[in-house]
């Protein structure tokens, strides 16, 4: 199994598992079979350290540049966990149960609103897909919309081609900063 250290600090086991979760969801979600997930698994670990140690590069780069924040983007994504636990008081109990005050736990979102901040900055360039893209793009993929008129996977198709570009905006920008990054690279037993 392969560890890695960002300029001198370690990528967590905790940060590799989430990214793992996130990539084994993904592809749960887009028809992959569980066995098939499970056969490629020693695949999306690497790949789950790779995105680990690209958002620990986002984190120190938003950092860094110490951006300004407004606190009602961290009172709005502080909303949104209160909503999803379930309530004012479920959120104060998994505040509880972590052990971690409402400041801390507030300043951790604050790095969140900053890498999303760095995030919409990096992509900004990214203009939205023509209809052009769209038409083009269902014509080549028309198999996977059977039945389904361009009418009917418009949105879908505009907002699928929309992430693809942010994403390549974005291994880009990633790709940049690991230039300048002193990434080391570890095989453990295990």
């Amino acid at each position: 199994m392969k560890t890695a250290t960002v300029n001198g600090q370690p990528i967590s086991e905790a940060a590799v598992n989430f990214e793992l979760d996130r990539l084994v969801r993904f592809y749960a979600n887009h028809g992959i079979s569980a066995d098939e997930v499970r056969k490629s698994l020693p695949i999306l670990r690497e790949k789950a350290l790779e995105q680990a140690i690209g958002a620990k590069l986002l984190l120190e780069r938003a950092a860094m540049l110490d951006m300004r924040i407004d606190p009602a983007a961290v009172d709005a994504e502080v909303a949104k966990v209160v909503s999803q636990v379930g309530g004012e008081e479920s959120y104060r109990k998994a505040l509880a149960d972590q052990g971690i005050d409402e400041e801390s736990f507030r300043r951790e979102l604050e790095k969140g609103v900053r890498v999303n901040a760095l995030v919409a900055d990096a992509c900004s360039h990214v203009g939205d897909p023509t209809e052009e893209d769209v038409a083009s793009f269902y014509a080549a993929h028309r198999g996977d919309y059977a039945g389904r008129t361009i009418v009917d996977v418009h949105d879908e198709i505009k907002d699928l081609l929309r992430h693809e570009a942010r994403g390549r905006a974005m291994d880009a920008y990633v790709a940049e900063l690991r230039e300048s990054a002193k990434i080391e690279y570890r095989e453990v037993s295990g």
